[in-house]
């Protein structure tokens, strides 16, 4: 190790040395998340609490498990999100998976020009300024606390400890090539060794 050698930081700080840094794709944004589009995704819309106990809630299809003991998952946001100072102090949010049928609700919490996304949307969970809502009819729901939080490039990644799950099933939602469409419907059954 040279005394100009720059490591990661965190639990890991010292181990492993940044990579030399190289130029990126020479990609406009807007080529690259067609490129990008060709990765089907499943969606999900994920909400809080604000200060005031209102729900606050947006489209992803950036879900990802990491971690199964700590049972831990991934997302991310945005950095000029308005939700981003919301999601960044919320102690606890939820991730509702949603199911075919529920294209509709995808678009408008992904749609910034909604101001009043919850207007007629059916929720469950507790009513109170702590619990996070969750979406009804979804195929399954997690219930995250927050875990730990990066910025990393033009978004946060934000990572949750799940705390209590509930699944519905059927057939999920999923995101291709700019388009939303039905996943499969049979179950999946498990491998064993």
């Amino acid at each position: 190790m040279n005394a100009g050698d720059s490591y990661h930081a965190g639990p890991w700080a010292g181990v492993f040395p940044l990579p030399e840094p190289v130029p990126s794709v020479a990609m406009p944004p807007r080529a690259l998340r067609r490129l990008l589009g060709h990765y089907p995704t499943g969606v999900a819309i994920v909400c809080t609490r604000d200060g005031q106990g209102q729900p606050v809630g947006l489209t992803i299809n950036s879900f990802v498990p990491v971690s199964l003991q700590p049972p831990l998952v991934l997302w991310n946001l945005a950095l000029h999100a308005q939700s981003l100072a919301t999601f960044q102090r919320a102690p606890q949010f939820a991730i509702s998976v949603l199911g075919a049928d529920q294209a509709a609700l995808a678009r408008r919490f992904a749609d910034a020009q909604v101001r009043h996304r919850f207007d007629g949307v059916v929720l469950e969970g507790d009513d109170d300024a702590l619990s996070p809502p969750r979406i009804a009819g979804a195929v399954a729901q997690l219930v995250c606390t927050r875990h730990a939080q990066w910025p990393v490039g033009d978004h946060l990644l934000l990572a949750g400890r799940v705390i209590a799950v509930h699944e519905q099933g059927g057939a999920p939602l999923l995101f291709h090539r700019g388009r939303f469409q039905a996943g499969p419907a049979e179950l999946l059954s498990e491998m064993r060794p």
